[in-house]
């Protein structure tokens, strides 16, 4: 007989069920001791400043930079709201700014184009902005177990505070590229500012995962000629996107509904399925920003891998071998990742030829680091480890609640 007994037992069950798994929703990305040492780089989540501006090492990177080949395009501001403000510029677009009118092929002598799309017809370019994230081993695990390579822009002070999920990164098969030190809108900074961003990003990444990525993505997309200019003399290539999932934007966070961002990834499956990218590709921003992010992500792929015909990381579906400074690190080709062949190859390490290095990128100075680099040993367990400890714990309950119930009922 179902007693009263009993109806406490599963409610207590019930209580502490639910309160793990609301434990677990709200677990936040919190920073680990680890023995990296960032000393000398801007603050985590801070735009640079004079602190960096000062040393040593930034001025030999800053005077390594060819300023006269850095069109002289002034800063812009932001609202009060927070957003770019594009008051009083020029119709005309005279330096090709993006977030006025979506530009990507400058106008200044001597750039070259973003990249906007893949160029193999029914192919989806996946990337993901803002990473890494503490709590993403399940997204990870998720597109390990699909043999899915993509594109991740990291930001510098996330590699900085959640190192070993960096490494996890590239240890995966994923390209790395560089998404700025503190994700601020490009155009609104210095040309120091701006250099800074980039640079001390490329730094952490190459200290912690031990590349030096050749690509990066402006946040919001914000650039012109004058920041194109910097990032190419650090031999940069400015990737932007054909499609905008607007994942980012949804609640609680942002202004959009679950059900209107699943509107638009229905509609990127509508054209691959009914042949809009049929002579192009296309390269989809997505972002690692958060569970909602990630799990939109995990929840539309199959979908979307069954509107297109291929879905791969952006180095492969440009050919590009080599996406890294370091000579000896190989990435598969298109038709090598279509056919099966995914694998990243890393032979005996080779010093970079005069061809591939350029100004600041070659000054990048890791050798003070190059020991904790290789075998860090944080102190502390990441977020990622404490969510794995609560899903077993979820695990454990339901199991033992469906036992009660059976007990109960039976």
């Amino acid at each position: 007989m179902f007693c009263f007994k009993s109806i406490i037992m599963v409610s207590i069950s019930l209580f502490i069920l639910v309160t793990l798994i609301t434990t677990v929703i709200s677990q936040e990305c919190v920073p680990y001791t680890s023995s990296y040492n960032f000393t000398g780089y801007p603050g985590i989540w801070e735009k640079p400043t004079s602190t960096v501006f000062n040393t040593d090492e930034f001025k030999r990177v800053n005077s390594s930079i060819d300023w006269t080949k850095v069109p002289k395009v002034a800063t812009h501001k932001l609202t009060k709201a927070g957003d770019i403000d594009q008051t009083g510029y020029s119709a005309s677009d005279p330096d090709c700014w993006w977030s006025y009118n979506l530009c990507t092929t400058p106008k200044a002598a001597g750039l070259k184009p973003d990249v906007v799309s893949c160029p193999e017809p029914g192919t989806w370019g996946l990337t993901y902005d803002d990473g890494p994230n503490c709590s993403h081993t399940v997204f990870y695990d998720f597109l390990k177990q699909n043999k899915q390579r993509a594109t991740m822009f990291f930001i510098g002070s996330n590699v900085a505070s959640l190192p070993n999920e960096a490494k996890r990164a590239l240890d995966d098969g994923h390209q790395i590229c560089v998404h700025t030190w503190s994700h601020q809108y490009m155009t609104t900074l210095t040309n120091e500012e701006a250099l800074a961003e980039l640079y001390y990003t490329l730094k952490a990444i190459k200290y912690v995962i031990g590349v030096t990525p050749l690509c990066w993505r402006p946040p919001f997309g914000d650039v012109d000629d004058r920041i194109r200019a910097i990032a190419q003399q650090l031999n940069l290539t400015t990737i932007i996107w054909n499609l905008d999932t607007n994942d980012w934007n949804e609640t609680p966070d942002g202004t959009e509904t679950s059900a209107q961002v699943d509107a638009t990834f229905q509609g990127f499956v509508n054209m691959g399925a009914n042949g809009t990218f049929n002579n192009s590709g296309v390269i989809v921003l997505e972002h690692e920003l958060d569970n909602n992010t990630m799990s939109k992500a995990v929840e539309w792929y199959p979908k979307i891998k069954a509107a297109y015909k291929y879905i791969v990381p952006v180095a492969s579906c440009l050919n590009t071998t080599h996406p890294y400074l370091e000579a000896n690190f190989t990435y598969p080709s298109f038709l090598e990742y279509i056919n099966g062949n995914i694998t990243t190859t890393t032979t005996q390490a080779t010093t970079p030829t005069p061809s591939n290095t350029q100004t600041g990128i070659a000054n990048i100075d890791v050798q003070s680091t190059t020991t904790a680099a290789s075998n860090p040993s944080p102190s502390t367990k990441s977020a990622s480890a404490s969510i794995s400890s609560y899903n077993s714990l979820i695990s454990m309950m339901i199991a033992i609640l469906i036992a009660q119930l059976f007990n109960n009922f039976f």
